[in-house]
């Protein structure tokens, strides 16, 4: 008897011991890092070669970049399973925490070149262009990025609809795709204006990472209106990701710019002082903002069906 319970405590010590000894290393053979590309694919790739490799050494399984043409294709395959993290907007970020109730959850953001945190949504024209002020811009081409990007879309639709002056009527503001085609459509003459996003100094943003890549020349345009300053683009995970891969991940982010500089300037898109923790409580600005966003959707949807209704009414 003595000896059945002395085997059967050592075999609970055992299983315990091996759970213990368990890692998220055991669940994932690699991880996937999902990310909007500025450049080509083939370029992005190369620009992401040394944060690949630091991680790797660091994390001890390959990485890998994944990469998708707007915010929500990151999400969507966070969402999926497809990848294990993403750098994303704060705006696709909120969209997707409100829809599938929190499954995802910020871990880190990266600072500008000064230490701070937070980003401006901003209006560029070009410098030779007659556009003084956005007021100059009535019924002109002001383009918006896509609508998952807070700074490209999000912030200029809200603030401008609490300004009375609803984007959509305002201005003719069609949808770019990007931030990159929206910098590029309005160097080219297709868009009179653009929404597009930056820090203080431009230290990271569109306007820095184009000007990086030479793509733009920072005297080519000139800003017209910026907004408040707005939470700044997070790395998202999965929230049921194990708590050590998540622990490991954010060490690995935080760590990043005292031992590879230019492999945290690529993840932040710009000039960084390096990455800082976030938690929820940051975006939840961006939450109500998108809230304010599905509700005036939801009621213009609302508005029009019961026109609708009363005009074919006539014809019964």
């Amino acid at each position: 008897m003595n000896k059945a319970i002395l085997g059967l405590a050592l075999s609970v010590a055992l299983l315990a011991g091996q759970a213990e000894a368990q890692t998220w290393r055991d669940k994932y053979k690699e991880l996937n890092f999902g990310i909007i590309p500025v450049e080509t694919q083939t370029e992005t790739m190369k620009s992401f070669d040394g944060f690949t490799a630091y991680a790797a050494k660091k994390l001890g399984v390959p990485v890998k970049i994944f990469t998708a043409t707007e915010f929500i294709g990151i999400n969507n395959a966070l969402v999926a399973g497809q990848i294990q993290l993403g750098w994303t907007s704060p705006s696709a970020y909120a969209g997707t925490w409100l829809e599938c109730k929190a499954c995802v959850e910020p871990i880190v953001t990266a600072t500008d070149k000064d230490g701070n945190l937070g980003y401006n949504s901003v209006l560029i024209v070009k410098t030779d262009s007659p556009y003084k002020s956005y007021e100059d811009l009535k019924g002109k081409i002001v383009a918006r990025t896509e609508p998952n990007s807070q700074s490209g879309y999000l912030v200029p639709t809200v603030d401008f609809s609490r300004m009375g002056k609803p984007v959509e009527t305002y201005f003719n503001s069609p949808i770019s795709g990007g931030h990159t085609q929206s910098v590029l459509g309005v160097l080219n003459g297709t868009y009179d204006a653009a929404f597009t996003w930056t820090t203080k100094g431009d230290g990271y943003g569109q306007i820095r990472t184009m000007i990086d890549k030479n793509m733009l020349k920072r005297e080519q345009i000139r800003v017209i209106w910026e907004s408040s300053l707005v939470p700044p683009p997070p790395v998202i995970v999965r929230a049921d990701l194990p708590k050590d891969l998540k622990a490991d991940l954010t060490k690995l982010f935080v760590e990043l710019h005292k031992e590879d500089m230019q492999a945290a300037e690529a993840v932040a898109h710009g000039k960084t002082q390096g990455f800082v923790p976030v938690d929820h409580k940051v975006y939840e600005p961006t939450v109500e903002m998108r809230k304010i966003l599905r509700d005036t959707r939801n009621n213009s949807y609302a508005f029009g069906a019961a026109r609708h209704r009363r005009a074919a009414s006539v014809f019964l």
